[in-house]
């Protein structure tokens, strides 16, 4: 009996995901677990932790987004480890920081996602939407 309710549970869940949570609005799809590095901060290393949500485009996106989590999470870690405590401090170095994961994202789903459909862009179909819309820093914290 308690098989059959995590079965129910866990086919409720799914459909309610599939259909954006009723919403119909794109999913926010976190990337978990946080991802920490160290960071200079003139000659004394730091430890920064970000919490990271991505907003995908279309609900399809998703599964893209879920596959290619590692590749995603390699790049957000070199951009992030690549930082110096003094410009992220401000709100304008945050917002800097978190558009320039943003377009290090796009950049490896374009790479990855996109690769077999190079040869329909080339044959004049029209350059398609990003599969990723925003990115978000949810937690950022440097100690």
């Amino acid at each position: 009996m308690k098989f059959l309710s995590l079965i129910l549970f866990f086919i409720i869940s799914s459909a309610t995901f599939a259909s954006g949570g009723g919403g119909g609005s794109s999913p926010f799809i976190p990337l978990n677990p946080p991802i920490i590095v160290n960071i200079m901060d003139g000659n004394r290393v730091r430890h920064m932790q970000v919490i990271i949500e991505i907003k995908v485009s279309k609900l399809d996106n998703a599964a893209i987004v879920e596959l290619h989590k590692g590749p995603i999470r390699h790049e957000l870690i070199l951009l992030l480890s690549s930082q110096d405590a003094a410009t992220i401090s401000s709100a304008q170095g945050k917002e800097q920081l978190r558009k320039d994961a943003l377009v290090a994202v796009q950049k490896v789903l374009k790479k990855l996602a996109d690769a077999p459909k190079a040869d329909s862009e080339a044959e004049g179909n029209t350059k398609a939407d990003p599969i990723v819309d925003a990115l978000y820093f949810t937690n950022f914290i440097i100690q």
